[in-house]
């Protein structure tokens, strides 16, 4: 199996700021403020200690309507001790009733490595990236949606030290410039967009990745997930997920799987290792104390491997667990403050402080 800690941490930063704002609940109260901000806190070993502020504002496409889901837009900034930083701003809008839905993101990190790796010593380079993404989707029948995603990212690579010269040469790691597109089919039944208790949402997906735009090689990705919410008890929900994401023999390392990336698995630093084809399973225990003040507990599984599943030992699979608070700072929208400590194999483990849930 491949370990290649580079660029999925960046896209992993974009990939949960891109989601996080995937909030479709009517704006519900004129007593709450419209707007939220929040500290994040980062420790890992690809990005450094450090933190930052994540703030949204949700607003509404349709003036005076009540049954148009709210639009909101969010800024995230992190900077760490290592000198590197991540900037994105993200959108997410809704437009003719809940016809369609549109979103949009662009970051702007830089990474100063600095990791050992087994037979190369210390490794020191640093990476660049410009990433733009995209999602549009079209109600068709019922809660039923299809749509079109895509994606643009430039990734340069400086200041390498001996060891991470050796490193580019073995893990084929060279500057990149690519776009890719991919159709969506979506499901949504959930009875509230940012804390359901009842309800589905399902996801499927495929993406091309042409090497006449820009990849190193020609490759696919098949994605797709399925979260279930239930509640037995009043203020208690339980939350399951099933995630899957698939690439072919020939995909070049940038666009390999790992864990971590849409917290599948928490507990682990995405990147660090990565396989063609991943499959997570995640179950998370939320409870609400009072009004504005809950904790959750959660566990999950996954599978990591290359070629097909038959290829699965006990070196593929990963155990994740962890335990978390939740304070709700906007009740009436049920946005949450999160913070989760989530620990895997071995010394994997993290702290995870964000706006809204983990899936």
């Amino acid at each position: 199996m491949k370990r290649t800690p580079i660029i999925f941490f960046l896209l992993t930063f974009a990939s949960f700021s891109y989601s996080e704002t995937n909030d479709t609940d009517s704006v519900k109260t004129k007593k709450e403020r419209p707007w939220l901000a929040a500290p994040m806190i980062v420790s890992n070993p690809s990005f450094g200690s450090g933190g930052g502020v994540m703030g949204m504002y949700f607003f509404n496409t349709e003036k005076g309507s009540t049954n148009n889901p709210a639009s909101s837009v969010s800024a995230l900034g992190l900077y760490s001790d290592t000198d590197s930083y991540f900037l994105g701003l993200f959108a997410k809008t809704y437009w003719k009733q809940d016809t369609w839905r549109v979103t949009a993101g662009t970051a702007n990190p830089r990474i100063n490595n600095d990791f050992d790796l087994t037979g190369l010593g210390n490794v020191k380079f640093t990476t660049t990236a410009n990433i733009l993404i995209f999602q549009v989707d079209r109600r068709v029948y019922g809660d039923w949606f299809l749509g079109m995603k895509g994606q643009f990212m430039d990734i340069r690579y400086s200041d390498p030290n001996a060891a991470a010269l050796t490193y580019f040469a073995l893990a084929d790691v060279e500057d990149n410039t690519s776009g890719q597109l991919g159709g969506v089919v979506s499901h949504d039944s959930r009875n509230d967009q940012r804390y359901p208790s009842a309800g589905h949402q399902s996801e499927l997906s495929w993406t091309d990745v042409p090497e006449s735009w820009g990849s190193t090689t020609s490759y696919y990705i098949t994605e797709g997930f399925y979260n279930q919410y239930m509640s037995f008890v009043e203020k208690q929900v339980l939350a399951l997920r099933a995630y899957g994401r698939f690439t072919p023999s020939e995909t070049p390392y940038s666009g390999l799987s790992t864990l971590g990336r849409f917290g599948d698995l928490r507990g682990y630093t995405a990147g660090k290792y990565v396989a063609e084809n991943l499959i997570a399973l995640q179950a998370e225990y939320r409870v609400r104390f009072t009004e504005k003040i809950g904790g959750v507990v959660f566990a999950g599984a996954s599978e990591l491997y290359d070629g097909s599943f038959k290829n699965t030992t006990s070196d593929t699979f990963y155990p994740s667990g962890g335990l978390g608070l939740r304070y709700m700072l906007n009740v009436e929208n049920k946005m949450n403050f999160r913070l989760d400590y989530a620990w895997g194999t071995g010394d994997e483990s993290g702290f995870y402080m964000s706006v809204g849930e983990a899936f």
